[in-house]
């Protein structure tokens, strides 16, 4: 679905993702690489090929968009630990097969990994934020806006929106976005997500049934 923000066309994907035609960039928020491998490590079981399949979507996705950049909006990982060489390799991987820029915003389950950035790695740019005129990409929301003239995409949300309520209560993926900021879903596919409290000024784009959907 594309939509207009600051004079700018979007496009909200259904695969949890946003693509910026004007710079050929696709953003995703929230991968949580080595998520599985840190939960096997305290004894609860998820499966380990939940990483490379969401891998495997992006690429997918990049060359659907025929995205140029991609920027990881944060929580690329899941925490140092979980980092795994398996899943540096797998990551290392995915570098070595995407042709164009990367860049990753740190965001707070980055922390450790930031101190210890795998040298497979080294093709990616890492920031705390990064400007495009007129759009602000962050990790952390912010609760009013910083510049007057500065949109802001965000993540570290995971928002869901409820489509459904009483005894067939039903909660989706989706965007949030108001006058000033835009909230993108978690891209991956083991991890949960929050109720976002609805506001006036909001639009809520739920992704159901590999499409965008505005309530």
């Amino acid at each position: 679905m594309r939509i207009r923000i600051r004079n700018e066309w979007v496009a909200l994907l259904p695969e949890r993702a946003l693509f910026w035609p004007t710079h050929s960039l696709l953003v995703v928020a929230d991968c949580h690489l080595g998520k599985a491998e840190t939960f096997q490590q305290q004894g609860f079981w998820l499966p380990s090929q939940s990483g490379p399949q969401d891998l495997k979507r992006l690429s997918a996705l990049a060359l659907k968009v025929d995205a140029k950049q991609v920027l990881f909006l944060g929580d690329l990982v899941h925490s140092l630990s979980g980092v795994t060489q398996t899943v540096v390799e797998e990551f290392a991987q995915w570098l070595s097969d995407f042709s164009g820029s990367v860049q990753v915003v740190l965001g707070n389950h980055d922390a450790g990994l930031a101190r210890r950035w795998p040298q497979e790695w080294a093709k990616v740019e890492r920031c705390e934020q990064v400007r495009r005129e007129p759009f602000l990409f962050r990790h952390q929301p912010v609760d009013a806006p910083l510049e007057a003239d500065t949109f802001y995409w965000v993540g570290h949300v995971h928002p869901m929106i409820q489509v459904a309520q009483g005894p067939d209560r039903l909660r989706l993926p989706g965007f949030v976005i108001n006058d000033w900021q835009g909230m993108l879903p978690a891209f991956s596919s083991v991890s949960g997500g929050y109720d976002v409290p609805l506001r006036p000024d909001e639009r809520r784009f739920a992704i159901g049934d590999d499409r965008i959907f505005e309530l």
